[in-house]
């Protein structure tokens, strides 16, 4: 999972940056909750329309114990993820309890994007295990396969923002991430530009139905 082009020479960067690109977080966490996004394990406030180019994304079933992550199964590339049922852990006697005082599955279907700071050069990773979050992941996928296939190759300068989600339990809220611009990619000669496909669907990461 090589988000990013590590550009290798010989003062030891391009080593040092390969061997962090192995782990699933790069960088400074990103999460979202209540209409805010925060950032670091001190959940830093940030600021709704912050903007951020997203490098890339990645799915995976995050095993949790004692409320941190323990293991990965990480979905392939060309693949789909496992269905839950193949990851064992399904006697929920054997689970622990969750704040609402129930067996709480241990196994959390999550997303993360890849996110670079524009001006810095920092980087952050978000994750999600919400359907609302997954469902905003999805989205923007689609808008990036789209704007590809007039642009192979361009990345999204997005800002975080939040939306309304009607939920069975009353008006929720999930992540948005509004495109604001294009980088990078190099236009496709003759082909057809993202308003032409406009209608073209990518398949849902999730297959679950909203509450």
């Amino acid at each position: 999972m090589n988000d990013l082009a590590i550009i290798q020479n010989d003062d030891g960067w391009g080593d040092a940056a390969a061997e962090s690109a192995e782990y699933i977080i790069k960088g400074t966490l990103l999460k979202f909750a209540d209409w805010k996004w925060t950032k670091g394990k001190e959940s830093i406030e940030v600021e709704h329309g912050t903007a951020f180019v997203a490098l890339g994304t990645t799915a995976a079933w995050v095993k949790w114990s004692g409320g941190k992550p323990i293991e990965y199964k990480v979905r392939q590339t060309g693949h789909r993820l496992p269905d839950r049922d193949e990851l064992g852990d399904l006697e929920e006697g054997d689970w622990e309890l969750g704040p609402d005082n129930k067996p709480k599955d241990p196994w959390a279907n999550t997303r993360f994007i890849y996110f670079v700071d524009p001006t810095s050069a920092q980087a952050y990773t978000f994750s999600t295990s919400s359907w609302g979050g997954r469902q905003a992941v999805n989205d923007l996928a689609e808008q990036i396969q789209r704007a590809r296939f007039g642009k192979p190759g361009t990345s999204p300068l997005v800002e975080l923002q939040s939306e309304p989600w009607p939920t069975k339990f009353g008006r929720k809220s999930k992540p948005f991430f509004k495109v604001i611009e294009w980088r990078g990619g190099e236009p496709r000669n003759g082909g057809p530009t993202p308003a032409m496909v406009e209608g073209s669907t990518v398949r849902s990461i999730d297959e679950e139905v909203p509450f």
